[in-house]
């Protein structure tokens, strides 16, 4: 599942999955397999991750298996703004 170290957020990451028509995952490889203070909510809650290519194959397996659509992005790659290149 997710995982979130601050318990205050975490309530209101609720409400906003809930409320939302997909879930997106935005973490970077080492994030992956880490557990925190507070559980947000199950892996079968997200439906896209977007990550770097350093997650392991065995998380890349149970990401596929459960339906989740997952988008490699290199790592520091220019940040997206409004789904455009930033003139970083």
């Amino acid at each position: 599942g997710l995982f979130n170290s601050n318990a205050l957020l975490v309530e209101t990451e609720r409400q906003m999955i809930k409320a939302a028509d997909r879930v997106t995952l935005v973490a970077d490889s080492s994030k992956f397999g880490q557990r925190a203070l507070s559980h947000l909510c199950p892996l079968d809650a997200v439906h896209d991750v977007v990550t770097d290519d350093g997650i392991s194959d065995e998380w890349k397996q149970t990401l596929g298996t459960r339906g989740i659509r997952v988008e490699f992005v290199e790592a520091g790659a220019a940040p997206l703004v409004a789904g455009l290149p930033s003139d970083d």
